[in-house]
């Protein structure tokens, strides 16, 4: 081969490696970074993010996906309204309150539902040991409520206001999840406001401790769910924790990946569509995601209602639900 056409070929042969090479690199600037504000360390949010951001990144479809600690929904919201994270695991409650710029809200937040988090039981729970059986009888004690600014802070607070009572009429102990369970292990709480089953504080508590869920009676059930405009009759079922041994009733709460208006359809596609991929390997690593399978079936002959968190479906989550056959 003459030289001139060697020369040639070496010319054609690293411009087309320079093409790939950029065009490798244009793909991959133009997935996004993923980034899940989840709650306090020891919760379910803390751990269900950490499963699905290794989902997003296992996908493909992402650049990179990484969960994160925050205090609870509060600062998850101003994360997101400020960029600094794309979603936020919270309740419905804060949705709809930072929906209508409620308090402890100051201005409208506009959130919008990515996927579905799950639907959980609340309740409250102590020692075997404690005389505490029943919810009628919580005023005056101490209640670990969760963190301050948390999800279950406010939980706490609109289910005293339910059965007319105030944060005042507890002794509340701010802890998460995981302190808060060792406080009542130790003597230092009467009571702990749970959720979320399985979690490693109240997996703790359970398997160390002999323990008793507090009983709601069916008037003040009744008054919780009523006045909330959030919550739902649930059951707690037999063995769901370590000596629990009957189905009691507790009020039930729906908990998304929320996103804000803003965060783009083809972000938001990719979120829903990992998650709809992937929910059978994430509820194996994290089993609360079970719900959202539940969830997902109610769906198909339900609507979107069943999958909207206080808020409406994000644009681009609504097309991956249609493409899935989740969504007519």
């Amino acid at each position: 081969m003459p030289l001139s056409i060697r020369f040639a070929a070496v010319i054609a042969l690293g411009a087309a490696a320079l093409g790939f090479s950029a065009s490798q690199a244009l793909s991959q600037a133009k997935k996004p970074d993923i980034r899940i504000a989840t709650g306090t360390p020891g919760g379910a949010y803390y751990a269900m993010g950490a499963v699905f951001a290794d989902a997003l990144t296992r996908s493909g479809k992402v650049n990179t996906a990484t969960a994160e600690a925050s205090s609870g929904a509060i600062e998850s919201s101003r994360l997101m309204v400020s960029g600094e994270v794309t979603l936020g695991g919270m309740d419905a409650n804060w949705v709809v309150a930072g929906l209508k710029g409620e308090a402890p809200y100051k201005e409208k937040i506009p959130l919008v539902t990515v996927a579905p988090l799950g639907v959980w039981g609340l309740f409250f729970i102590g020692l075997e040991s404690s005389n505490i059986v029943s919810l009628d009888q919580i005023k005056g004690k101490r209640v670990a409520v969760g963190a301050k600014g948390s999800g279950m802070e406010a939980h706490a607070r609109q289910i005293l206001t339910s059965i007319g009572l105030t944060i005042d009429d507890i002794r509340p102990v701010y802890q998460a999840f995981g302190p808060g369970a060792t406080s009542v292990r130790e003597g230092k709480a009467d009571l702990q406001l749970q959720c979320c089953i399985p979690n490693p504080g109240l997996t703790e508590l359970s398997e160390l401790s002999k323990t008793r869920v507090v009983a709601t009676p069916p008037q003040m059930l009744d008054k919780i769910i009523e006045t909330s405009g959030v919550y739902a009759h649930g059951a707690l079922k037999k063995g769901a924790i370590r000596g629990h041994d009957v189905d009691l009733p507790v009020v039930n709460i729906l908990n998304g990946w929320m996103g804000v208006a803003s965060l783009p359809e083809e972000t938001a596609y990719l979120i829903a569509r990992t998650m709809i991929e992937n929910i059978n390997a994430m509820a194996e690593k994290s089993p609360q995601y079970e719900t959202v399978k539940e969830l997902f079936e109610s769906a198909k002959t339900s609507g979107s209602k069943v999958l909207e968190v206080g808020a409406p479906l994000h644009p681009g989550s609504l097309r991956a639900f249609k493409e899935a056959g989740i969504l007519k």
